[in-house]
């Protein structure tokens, strides 16, 4: 059980012991981003701060994407080199 407070809430999270750590650091980053945007608050402060993070993982979402997609490309053009060499040999 992990006990976090944010906004002046605090919360019990049950969690497995090597999940600790990257909740904190979760929380963290929420305290952080909350302390980023002075003119809001309450609700329209905690909202704005989510629409950001998500809007940041769906961005890295898409960059993990096309990069994977990039590099299965790579491995298919390897591939086929080195096919081609095999049958050159």
């Amino acid at each position: 059980m992990l006990t976090l407070t944010l906004m002046n809430h605090t919360f019990e999270i049950p969690c497995d012991p090597h999940e600790k750590d990257r909740l904190i650091e979760a929380a963290t980053l929420i305290e952080d981003r909350l302390e980023q945007v002075p003119t809001l608050k309450g609700e329209s402060k905690v909202l704005m701060v989510a629409l950001n993070l998500a809007y940041e993982y769906l961005l890295m979402k898409d960059e993990t994407v096309q990069y994977t997609l990039q590099l299965e490309e790579q491995i298919d053009e390897t591939i086929a080199q080195l096919a081609g060499e095999k049958q050159v040999s």
